[in-house]
């Protein structure tokens, strides 16, 4: 494996650093979460570079996204049981984190839409970045994005 170009790496991080940092407290909220979830991806491309690099921003963001992700799951479950619920109520904290609300129209989103639509607005990644970032077809982003478009317009009611 190569070894990482630390000065890159750097350079990378004065430039996409804010960026990517305001998009994932846009998505979760929370400064602290989206902070922690990105120095955490700065760690893991260090220490593990992504074989392919043509990329980074969207490596980065995706890598952040799945951190932050499991790092609100796993606080969840800890308070579910704390509360004494188990670990049985699982799906029902994904639903939960998925409702949880952020600025205005993004807070009627799943956290894969506003992902998709952050992805694409503020990080100017066309279908076809998003596509391969989030590993699926150009088609699903499309209709991703569209879905999220209409919920936005019609006040957060389910329009599928």
């Amino acid at each position: 494996m190569p070894r990482p170009n630390r000065e890159r790496w750097e350079q990378l991080y004065r430039d996409e650093f804010p960026h990517i940092y305001r998009a994932l407290v846009v998505i979760f909220r929370d400064p602290e979460v989206a902070k922690d979830a990105l120095h955490d991806a700065f760690t893991e491309g260090l220490r593990h570079p992504p074989a392919n690099d043509a990329n980074l921003t969207g490596w980065l963001f995706r890598v952040a996204l799945r951190r932050a992700r499991g790092g609100l799951r796993r606080a969840a479950l800890e308070l579910f049981h704390a509360l004494g619920l188990g670990s049985s109520k699982e799906d029902e904290i994904a639903l939960a984190l998925d409702r949880v609300e952020v600025r205005q129209l993004l807070a009627m989103l799943s956290t894969r839409q506003r992902a998709m639509v952050i992805a694409q607005y503020y990080l100017d990644m066309d279908q076809e970045e998003i596509a391969q970032l989030f590993g699926v077809r150009r088609g699903t982003v499309a209709a991703t994005l569209a879905q999220a478009r209409a919920r936005m317009r019609t006040g957060g009611r389910d329009v599928s």
